[in-house]
């Protein structure tokens, strides 16, 4: 059996290049307008200062 070797692009390492970070996960927070804490778009209210918080869509 012969050996060949991958072309430089199809290395084995190019498997773990990592990838671009999703922002997904940052859009789905927003401030708080009460503290300014980090606060889940769907939650109701602020968990840190208990400031109702209005559903936007967009």
């Amino acid at each position: 059996m012969g050996r060949h070797s991958l072309p430089p692009e199809r290395g084995v390492l190019s498997i773990f290049k990592r990838r671009e970070r999703d922002d997904l996960f940052d859009r789905s927070f927003r401030p708080c307008a009460g503290c300014g804490a980090d606060v889940y778009v769907l939650a109701e209210d602020c968990k840190d200062c208990g400031s109702a918080l209005e559903l936007r869509a967009g």
